[in-house]
């Protein structure tokens, strides 16, 4: 184990360097290729141009400005800079010119390091900076121009200097400033080497910008002290990370949770597209791999999984996480999988590190031990023995910089930091977090919520892609960004009522004050910080836009030329004239933003084709996931170029059953009253109230009871003369399906083809038949009612028809959406007045408030 005990500053690491000679020091894999820079030339390129820095007059204790992408320049520079003992200002790479606008003058720094792209921004900002660029560029100095002239001896520092300079905004918005010294970060480097987890054998990827403190720490100095090799990636998507790993020939990764659990969907992903057979095979194997590996401590991963481990990285063994939470359901199958996971806890006023997992006694779940001379306490724990965790040692900054009502909060009387982190030590030791005092929401009634906690539940729901949690008037509330995808693949195209249902389903198994009161639906990803945490101080903004439905941003250029297009000029105004009362975005989504269902879509096509002449067809209307893809359309579309949409089913599935049809409802119809009477006692009140004629029986919908519910509360001679309809997909893909379908009275729908599904109603009532129409579309998840959608609107305003209001009551508790087999319970149908046609649509309304008049008839004939 090599001794780095005498590793008191950067210049001491520095100079320790090229004694290992021709031994890679760091790997930059760029376009599939390894340039290997040796621990000899990096030595001497930063020992070198520390001198040449302090000739050109830099001294100890002068600010310096690194803004610039991870590679062997950055990585040269940073250790030149601590070489010398100046004090370096890392920016982050994505900053933008406002941001530079405050960091840059805040930095005092009169010298800076940049990308060549960066650097023009730097100068803009302040004329007078000295830039010399990471990269060549004409018309820049290179930083090894400057390394080319002469040297000085390098000034005495001390490991209490300051070697650089945070800040940090982290997810409470309020930016704070403070200096680490060589000894805060060199402290928890010794700690770190002196675990032996990682040797000098090791290769260390590190796909993670160098501005923050863990990676810089973790992830460069630490592997460096040891003597490890630090691979540098070309960037952090799937694929330039595997060609690193690969051609790195890495050992070890040193990245976040958010980026393995990509990581780990990626893998799962790739097995889900499998054959079945395979999948088969290797869903019994990880079960037997992760049985193995959390009963027994048996690791079988790597043998199991082998062809895993080759496409991806053959060397890999060890992910070493940092920088946030890790989350146990994660590790563990990633541990299955043949990797051992270590996970560590600090903060950037910490030097990033207080605690950590050794690899020789991990506990998944924990943060592990704290690291040699650190000192934890709990302060104030419950009756679980949660309470802040405050911590004092070598790592532990001394304070923020000129802030002394910031200091007066991170510090006790008697010297400990208040890590602002809450949660327990166990009885073995082993540090336990549950979550961030500032981000613990306090409800009305008292209730205290770890909101990350709670995120994971709902993150089990496929059609959550993200989820925060924030108070907001006393009560629990969630901004949630859909998984389209998933929702797309789930057979149904209506986002909020994905939503909507998967929030339900996660709150029936919380306690009542975990489940949200309200939510939004936003289609913009969370903020996040650079290491994946929510930026909770922006959520409550974000909230009541997503509520508003207000457009995020102001327009792009490029949405600006794209509304100014003929003849998307014109569509544009139409929808604006469409929608009063809402900002009108083309990044919005018809559906989620504008509140549009199937049905809803093609009521639009046809307005937008008889009022300016451009036909839209099912196919185009379905894949529009944006307004601005309706602009695009439009654009594409010539006016009258194609018909306009029109539905051409096939009307023969409203012909009259034949005699075997007739034979086979009439017992199918028999059985059923008989089920309905025996096992749920069954009761219809309100028969009298259906008329003869054309007829909506507009019902709710709790269960898959519902439609034989229905169907034997009617009377026969409604029955008779009944349609229903029912999925393609589901119902008709097997002769034996279209046989019960045609003897049921049910025509096919799709999603995908609403104009097919109104041309069908319409011809069923022009024939004087009753309609059987649930409104919500999706069995409700927790039995209350739902908001019924427009499309029965734009069914009554086109057609005239009078609405009969129904009330299922009991099949929720008899078989609700989650029960794979129905219980015996009461159910009872109640049929309320009708309503005509001219009521509903009094006063001009539109098919959402016809849609919103027919719910509050149908809510006002049972509980709320």
């Amino acid at each position: 184990m090599p001794d780095t005990s005498r590793l008191e500053t950067t210049r001491d690491l520095v100079a320790s360097l090229a004694a290992r000679g021709d031994h890679p020091a760091l790997i930059a894999v760029r376009g599939g290729e390894a340039k290997t820079l040796t621990y000899a030339a990096l030595g001497s390129d930063a020992l070198g141009f520390a001198e040449a820095l302090a000739a050109r007059g830099l001294r100890p204790g002068d600010r310096v400005i690194l803004f610039g992408t991870p590679g062997p320049d950055w990585i040269t520079v940073r250790l030149a800079l601590g070489a010398l003992g100046a004090v370096t200002v890392a920016f982050d790479e994505t900053a933008s010119d406002q941001e530079l606008a405050l960091l840059v003058p805040a930095s005092k720094a009169r010298t800076a390091f940049a990308d060549p792209s960066f650097a023009p921004r730097l100068a803009a900002v302040d004329g007078m900076l000295a830039i010399a660029t990471l990269a060549r560029a004409e018309g820049w100095p290179h930083w090894r121009d400057w390394a080319s002239g002469s040297t000085a001896p390098l000034p005495p520092i001390a490991p209490d200097d300051p070697t650089m300079v945070v800040t940090t905004s982290g997810t409470t918005g309020t930016p704070k400033a403070f200096a680490l010294t060589h000894a805060n970060i060199l402290h928890n480097v010794r700690a770190l080497a002196a675990q032996g987890i990682v040797t000098e054998r090791d290769r260390a990827l590190l796909p993670l910008p160098l501005h923050h403190v863990y990676p810089l720490t973790v992830g460069v100095l630490t592997p460096l002290a040891i003597g490890a090799t630090v691979v540098l990636p070309e960037g952090v998507t799937g694929p330039l990370l595997v060609a690193a790993l690969k051609a790195g020939r890495c050992t070890v990764m040193v990245a976040v949770p958010r980026l393995y659990a990509a990581l780990l969907a990626g893998l799962m992903g790739r097995v889900a597209a499998q054959p079945w057979p395979k999948r088969l095979a290797f869903r019994a194997l990880f079960a037997l791999s992760l049985t193995l590996r959390r009963r027994f401590g048996l690791r079988l991963g790597k043998r199991l999984f082998r062809s895993i481990h080759r496409s991806l990285a053959p060397d890999l063994w060890l992910m070493a996480s940092g920088g946030a939470a890790f989350d146990a359901e994660t590790i563990w199958p990633l541990e299955a999988l043949g990797w051992q996971v270590l996970s560590g806890w600090g903060l950037a006023e910490t030097a990033s590190i207080l605690t950590n997992n050794h690899k020789d006694r991990a506990r998944i779940g924990s943060e592990g031990f704290p690291i040699a001379g650190i000192e934890l306490r709990v302060a104030e724990p419950d009756d679980q023995g949660v309470g802040e965790l405050q911590a004092r040692g070598p790592s532990v900054f001394s304070g923020y910089i000129d802030n002394p009502e910031a200091n007066a909060a991170a510090f006790t009387e008697d010297g400990w930091f208040r890590t602002g982190d809450l949660g327990f030590i166990d009885a073995d030791g082993y540090v336990h977090i549950v979550g961030r005092a500032k981000e613990m929401i306090v409800l009305g009634g008292g209730k205290n919520i770890f909101p990350e906690e709670l995120e994971k539940v709902f993150l089990e729901e496929k059609a959550i892609a993200e989820i925060a949690l924030l108070e907001r008037d006393g009560s629990l509330v969630a901004l949630v960004v859909p998984d389209e995808a998933s929702i797309a693949a789930s057979g149904t195209p209506r986002i909020e009522d994905a939503v909507r249902v998967a929030l339900a389903t996660v709150a029936q198994r919380l306690p009542s004050w975990q489940r949200p009161a309200g939510y939004a639906i936003t289609r913009q990803k969370l903020p996040r910080t650079r290491l994946g945490k929510i930026q909770r101080f922006l959520l409550p903004r974000l909230y009541e836009e997503a509520r508003a439905g207000r457009a995020p941003a102001e327009l792009t250029e490029e949405e600006r030329r794209l509304i100014a297009t003929p003849p998307a000029d014109a569509l544009w105004a139409l929808l604006q004239e469409r929608f009063p009362g809402k900002v009108v975005s083309p990044a919005q989504s018809p559906q989620l933003d504008l509140g549009l269902d199937s049905l809803g879509m093609l009521a639009l096509a046809m307005e937008i084709e008889a009022r300016l002449g451009i036909a839209l067809g099912e196919e185009e209307l379905a894949s529009a996931a944006t307004v601005g893809d309706l602009l695009r359309l439009a654009i594409d579309r010539p006016a009258a170029a194609k018909p306009a949409v029109q539905a051409t089913p096939d009307l023969s599935w409203l012909d009259p059953p034949g005699a075997w049809h007739r034979l086979a409802a009439h017992l199918l119809d028999a059985a059923n009253r008989l089920v309905m009477a025996v096992a749920f006692r069954l009761r219809a009140e309100g028969r009298e109230n259906i008329p003869e004629g054309k007829v909506i029986i507009a019902v709710n919908h709790l269960s898959d009871l519902d439609p034989p519910v229905v169907a034997a509360a009617l009377p026969r001679r409604v029955l008779w003369r009944s349609r229903w309809s029912g999925d393609r997909a589901r119902l008709f893909s097997t002769a034996a399906g279209r046989f019960l379908c045609r003897a049921a009275r049910i025509f096919p729908v799709d999603e995908r083809a609403p104009a097919a599904t109104l041309a069908y109603a319409r011809e069923s009532l022009a024939r004087g038949e009753a309609l059987i129409w649930f409104p919500e579309s999706w069995r409700s998840p927790d039995g209350s009612l739902q908001t019924f959608l427009p499309g029965i609107g734009e069914l009554v305003r086109t057609t005239g028809a009078t609405v009969v209001p129904a009330r299922i009551i009991g099949t929720f508790e008899a078989m609700p959406r989650t029960a794979r087999w129905p219980r015996p319970h009461p159910v009872r149908v109640v049929f309320g007045r009708p309503i005509s046609a001219d009521t509903l649509v009094a006063e001009g309304a539109d098919a959402a408030t016809i849609a919103a008049r027919i719910r509050s008839a149908v809510a006002a004939l049972g509980p709320a």
